[in-house]
């Protein structure tokens, strides 16, 4: 058994080893942060300097396993009741996606340890200071469009990503995705993403500002913002490169018809649960 044969078998779509180095985005990460627009998620601010190279995370990592799957594949492998209710941007329609990442990164961590008895790993998703985007890009997997997101030529936007680091030196030589090449391609003189963004978050190509983005005040400030009860997809669901992507059904209960205890009970185990912690 290798690292990526178990990868494949626990349903990761994108996969590529690369070594573990210093984030060469930070610096515009820190001008986010020093412009303000991370809103009120502070944690951002907190973990500033983590998020300069991964050995914050592992201490001696040599290599990172980056990885991301489809929400369909997430979404798709377990029912859930959320899926009732409207306004809920695809992503949240389902099982929250650090439980399905973080179930397999236990198988994947204890092949790690069969392969390689003296080596320390941990698999992180986006809860972790890790600029994980950035990296995923550099693994093969995509590149980053300029409504912020990772896009692969095949699966779009519509992304998890995750990541494995390691304190092996792991063939990096591995072509991503079992030596299927990604095409060359970008966002080209497109701006659809820019121009729809109903809260003008989107300032320039490249550049988010949370204080104005719907997803970020529907989850992190519980606002009610129009057709979105939580999350938002306009961004994606205009991008060129998710057109052959099939939305999640709608549901037909309206969230703002019902009581907050029936909402903790439908939204429990999902990414909309988030709203009514604390």
């Amino acid at each position: 058994m290798t690292l990526l044969k178990t990868v494949r078998q626990l349903g990761f779509e994108l996969y590529g080893i690369i070594p573990a180095g210093a984030a060469k985005t930070f610096p515009a990460f820190e001008r986010r942060i020093e412009s303000g627009r991370y809103a009120s998620i502070t944690y951002l601010a907190e973990q500033r300097e983590a998020r300069r190279h991964p050995a914050s995370i592992l201490p001696g990592v040599k290599s990172l396993i980056m990885l991301g799957v489809s929400y369909a594949a997430v979404l798709n492998s377990t029912p859930h009741p959320v899926k009732q209710l409207t306004g809920i941007a695809d992503y949240a329609r389902g099982i929250d996606y650090h439980t399905w990442i973080r179930r397999r990164f236990k198988v994947l961590a204890d092949t790690h340890r069969e392969l390689f008895p003296n080596g320390r790993c941990r698999g992180v998703t986006d809860t972790a200071p890790l600029l994980e985007k950035e990296f995923a890009a550099q693994a093969g997997l995509g590149f980053i469009g300029k409504n912020t997101l990772l896009i692969n030529d095949q699966l779009g936007s519509k992304l998890f990503l995750g990541a494995f680091l390691s304190t092996e030196e792991l063939d990096t030589g591995s072509k991503p995705n079992g030596g299927t090449e990604p095409k060359t391609f970008s966002c080209g003189n497109c701006t659809k993403c820019i121009e729809a963004c109903p809260g003008g978050a989107l300032t320039a190509p490249y550049i988010l500002d949370s204080r104005q983005c719907i997803s970020y005040r529907n989850q992190f400030l519980a606002e009610n913002t129009g057709s979105y009860f939580f999350g938002c997809d306009i961004c994606q669901d205009v991008c060129p490169h998710n057109r052959h992507i099939p939305k999640e059904a709608a549901g037909s209960v309206d969230p703002l018809t019902l009581d907050t205890e029936t909402l903790r009970t439908l939204t429990a185990g999902s990414p909309v649960e988030r709203r009514f912690r604390g």
